[in-house]
C-alpha cells in the first residue's frame, strides 16, 4: 500500500508540475508584451521557487526580470533588472545543467540580448546541447517548441 501511495503521489505531482509549467510558459509568452504579465511571472515563480527550490522556477524569475528590464524606461533600472535576471538564470543552469528548458531560456535570452551587454558566451554550447538532447525532453510541447526554435527537421 505504501508503494501505491508513493506512485500515486509521484504521478499526481508530475501532472500538477506539467500543468503548473504550462501556466508559467503562458506568462512568458505574454511577458514580452505586458509588464503586468512579467510581474505576475516573477511573483508566481518566486513563490514556487521558495516552496520547491527547483531551478526551473529561478529560470522563470530570470525571464520575468528580463521582460521587466525591457519594459523599464529608466536605464539604471534596466541594467539592474537585466543583471539580476542574468545571475538568476546562470545560477539555475549551474544547478541543473541538463535541464532542456533552462538551456533553451538561456539560449533565447543570449540570442536576443544586445551584443553590447556581453551576454552571449553560451550560445554555441546551448545550441549544441539542445540539438543533441531535445528529444530526451519528457514534455512533448517542450520538444516541439525546441525543435521549431532551433529550426530542425
Amino acid at each position: 500500500m505504501k508503494k501505491f501511495g508513493f506512485a500515486l503521489l509521484t504521478v499526481v505531482g508530475s501532472v500538477l508540475y506539467g500543468q503548473n509549467i504550462k501556466e508559467y510558459r503562458t506568462l512568458v509568452q505574454k511577458g514580452d508584451k505586458s509588464e503586468q504579465a512579467a510581474k505576475m511571472l516573477i511573483e508566481k515563480s518566486s513563490a514556487a521557487y521558495k516552496e520547491t527550490d527547483q531551478p526551473i522556477y529561478a529560470g522563470f524569475i530570470a525571464v520575468g526580470k528580463f521582460f521587466l528590464a525591457k519594459h523599464s524606461f529608466n536605464p539604471i533600472r534596466k541594467i539592474s533588472l537585466f543583471n539580476e535576471g542574468k545571475h538568476l538564470l546562470e545560477g539555475a543552469v549551474k544547478a541543473d545543467p541538463t535541464n532542456i528548458e533552462l538551456r533553451l531560456m538561456r539560449l533565447m535570452a543570449q540570442e536576443h540580448t544586445p551584443k553590447i551587454l556581453g551576454y552571449n558566451q553560451n550560445v554555441r554550447e546551448d545550441r549544441e546541447f539542445l540539438k543533441n538532447h531535445y528529444k530526451n525532453a519528457k514534455d512533448e510541447e517542450l520538444r516541439t517548441y525546441t525543435k521549431h526554435y532551433l529550426k530542425l527537421k
